[in-house]
């Protein structure tokens, strides 16, 4: 008799977890003591990290961004730390200089930054500001940061963890006593020995799938359990060493096929100008899709992230950009920087709506768990989760160690998400509403979860359905959320436990001329910011302007940004301003460097058409340019510096293309800047005020 093979998504084993803090990025900002009479808040200062460890050398680095039109007389900033009765302490400079070393991206752009080594001897908080001149009379300040010192995590305190959940691994099976159909009952003694467990402050459980024990010392652990069926050829409970002979002898799920479950720095201010439509609440701000899925090689059957992706290429709209990390590439560095994607899909382990699990082996030898993951365990943000099986090929099963981000990681990570939308396809995703609440406290406004543990199948018909309504026919995220129940046992329900009904992507052109102040509206890859001046160069119009780069700072890769919309039945032209600043001028003028700007268009029937391209030689052609003449090029050295050599610039340029051909059509126009025959010396392009008429 053949066996029904069922795949999960939720439990391999018994897992043991130590969670430790997760990878903050961003604090919590509050107003600075009342400055003086003449004195303003004029900007943002943000720290990465946002704690140390007390008599520990920590590097922080902090970012002040300044408003559009603020200039400070020294061309410097000041850090100043602030203690309880608001005396001020200086601790250096923050410097607008370009310096990688330092923290600094680009020079001039009105961004501030530096790096400090900070040593405190007790834990608690200390808070900094930054501070610039703006004249004789008067200074600008920041908003504040608070950084946390923490006090190092003490080896009983792990030795603790380890030990308590590594006994009830054995009590569990004891419990059992060698028939999984007493599981509930085994669950419920389990909960009540953890509670006599010295050191253990309160457990939280949810039916049988896991439980999560919270410590008097502030760490959390706990441990995850499911049974095989009667087919199964991995262990029921715990992996390699743990009896096989624990099984079920009617339908159950198999342990491996179950399922458990650069960054922006630009002022937050937005400004309405000209025809500029500032982001709706209800648009979601792009249409990069991250796809998340660290255990594939778990469950190869069920590809979700490829379906996703197979789904939204049949849309109209040709500028979903699908970025998918799978397996260890899914890590926590990806997690820190989610806030840039407009749309995510989690296939993973999770529990009781609190714990999304990763790909990352951890290795507490490794100088980031020492130097970074150790030292924020007490914030309770990341775990370690053990023996988690990570791959099964035949009857081969590979366990690992893994790292895990609870809620309170979610709740810290770097900016806001673009009023995106989140699918999180783990076990018990929407079981309570801590991870939806973090998600929707940092700007997500759709949060889509399971119930109960939930079948990989399902999650892939779910997962396919959102991406179909939503991304190819339009759709608003109430109208995409349909009632829908895993047919398979325990039958978890999809939810939209929060979040906004009226939620889509635009079919419109957005944030033409920048004005939001942030990226939002465009689908970037590469370098693709706003700024509010680039030395002596200012936005055409507003307070902003858009830059794409070869690779500015610690971007490395060309940018592009893009987005789609319907040309309406009385629009005809597309027309915008630009500026092409490149190191490669003069020297690299007729050579095989020949960094360049496209504008094109993709048709929704997927072909392109070249708007304009420009190269180094055709610029300096239009320019009258050679290697020992810069005609009508404009030196801006060195007021204006990238990497390796003087930057000249073609000046603000004006151009129209005729889009009535398109009527009626959806196109996606793109921006990109291109390198050509080597990564060293950049080339920049500004953007700003595109209208559509």
């Amino acid at each position: 008799m053949k066996t029904k093979i069922i795949y999960y998504l939720c439990l391999t084993s018994i897992v043991l977890f130590l969670l430790i803090p997760g990878c903050t990025e961003e604090n919590s900002v509050t107003n600075p003591p009342p400055p003086g009479q003449n004195d303003l808040v004029v900007g943002t200062l943000i720290s990465t990290p946002n704690a140390v460890t007390v008599n520990l050398n920590d590097t922080v680095l902090f970012r002040f961004t300044v408003n559009p039109g603020v200039r400070f007389t020294d061309s410097v900033s000041r850090l100043i730390k602030t203690d309880v009765n608001n005396t001020e302490t200086e601790i250096g400079l923050l410097e607008d200089n370009g310096n990688l070393q330092n923290g600094d991206e680009i020079a001039n752009d009105n961004i501030y930054s530096g790096r400090f080594i900070i040593n405190e001897s007790s834990a608690g908080e200390i808070k900094y500001k930054a501070k610039g001149i703006i004249s004789s009379t008067s200074n600008g300040y920041s908003s504040v940061v608070t950084i946390t010192v923490l006090t190092e995590l003490s080896s009983n305190d792990i030795k603790t963890v380890f030990t308590t959940q590594t006994n009830a691994q054995n009590q569990l099976i004891t419990y059992l006593a060698g028939n999984p159909n007493n599981i509930d009952n085994a669950s419920t003694q389990l909960a009540s020995w953890l509670q006599t467990q010295a050191g253990v402050q309160s457990v939280e459980r949810a039916g049988n799938t896991g439980i999560l024990i919270n410590y008097s010392s502030g760490i959390s652990g706990g441990i995850l359990y499911s049974l095989a069926n009667s087919s199964g050829a991995i262990s029921t409970l715990g992996g390699a060493g743990i009896s096989d002979t624990i099984r079920r002898n009617n339908k159950a799920i198999h342990p491996s096929k179950q399922t458990v479950g650069t960054n922006d720095y630009y002022s937050d201010n937005t400004f309405s100008q000209n025809d500029n439509v500032l982001l709706d609440p209800n648009t979601i701000g792009n249409r990069n899709v991250l796809i998340y899925e660290p255990f594939l090689a778990f469950y190869p059957p069920f590809n979700v992230g490829q379906k996703v992706k197979a789904r939204l290429e049949q849309s109209l709209c040709k500028d979903y950009i699908v970025t998918s990390y799978t397996n260890q590439e899914a890590n926590v560095a990806v997690l820190s920087d989610i806030t840039k994607y407009g749309m995510v899909v989690f296939t993973t382990h999770g529990l009781l709506g609190k714990s999304l699990f990763t790909g990352e082996i951890a290795d507490t030898n490794l100088a980031i768990y020492k130097n970074k993951y150790k030292a924020l365990i007490k914030t309770d943000k990341m775990s370690i989760w053990k023996n988690m099986v990570i791959s099964t090929v035949g009857t081969v099963v590979t366990t690992a160690d893994v790292y895990v981000v609870n809620n309170k990681f979610i709740s810290d990570i770097t900016g806001t998400f673009p009023n995106s939308v989140i699918v999180n396809n783990s076990c018990e995703s929407s079981m309570n509403p801590d991870l939806a609440n973090a998600f929707l406290g940092k700007g997500a406004k759709t949060y889509f979860g399971y119930s109960k543990v939930v079948h990989v199948g399902f999650v892939q018909t779910i997962s396919d359905s959102i991406a179909k309504r939503l991304g190819v026919e339009s759709k608003t995220s109430g109208n995409t959320f349909f009632n829908a129940t895993d047919p398979e046992s325990p039958f978890a329900v999809f939810e939209k436990k929060v979040g906004s009904d009226d939620l889509n992507f635009s079919p419109s052109l957005i944030n033409k001329d920048f004005e939001e102040g942030k990226i939002e509206g465009w689908t970037r890859s590469g370098d693709g910011r706003v700024i509010s001046r680039l030395g002596v160069v200012n936005p055409t119009q507003g307070s902003f302007m858009g830059i794409i780069s070869t690779g500015l700072g610690y971007t490395t890769s060309s940018g592009s940004i893009s987005q789609c919309f319907t040309v309406q039945n009385n629009q005809s032209s597309v027309k915008l301003k630009w500026n092409f600043l490149s190191e490669e001028f003069l020297e690299y003028i007729n050579t095989q460097f020949q960094d360049y700007f496209r504008i094109k268009i993709i048709k929704q029937d997927g072909s392109e058409v070249i708007l304009l391209s420009k190269t180094i030689d055709q610029i300096a052609a239009q320019f009258g340019a050679t290697q020992q003449n810069a005609g009508q090029l404009i030196p801006v050295s060195p007021d204006i510096v990238f990497d390796q050599g003087g930057v000249y610039m073609t000046g603000w340029q004006e151009i129209t293309f005729d889009i009535s051909a398109y009527r009626g059509q959806v196109v996606t126009i793109i921006f990109s800047a291109g390198d050509v025959g080597d990564s060293i010396y950049d080339t920049a392009i500004l953007l700003d005020d595109i209208i559509i008429q």
